[in-house]
């Protein structure tokens, strides 16, 4: 399933935005990462890394929100499992699909990037 699809994505959707990222396809083709805005509230911040999917490739549950390692406060949105988990789940096409939709719902509206309560 699609992180559109799931039942708390109009809840996420405002904490994510594109970023453009050239260091793997330069200026010409640049590959764009999910990142998520680290809210203020350390509870929804718990609630946004406890979030529950099953990865687009195989199906496990993961949690698509993620920490960057050794950046506190940095997140992003990965549709996969971890590489140490399964590697081939992150260069599938499942996983290109689902980049492109999440990639094609921010850009539709645009990300807002206010501070929402999430959960209540």
């Amino acid at each position: 399933m699609s992180i559109v699809q799931h039942p708390l994505w109009p809840e996420v959707k405002p904490f994510m935005r594109l970023e453009k990222y050239d260091r793997d396809g330069g200026h010409q083709h640049p590959r764009y990462r999910i990142e998520v805005t680290a809210p203020t509230s350390g509870i929804v911040l718990r609630e946004l890394l406890a979030l529950e999917m099953g990865c687009v490739s195989c199906g496990r549950t993961i949690h698509p929100i993620r920490m960057r390692q050794g950046k506190h406060g940095h997140l992003y949105y990965a549709a996969t499992c971890e590489l140490a988990v399964n590697y081939g789940c992150a260069r599938s096409s499942a996983a290109r699909r689902e980049y492109q939709t999440v990639k094609d719902a921010l850009s539709t509206n645009g990300a807002d990037h206010d501070q929402p309560t999430l959960w209540g």
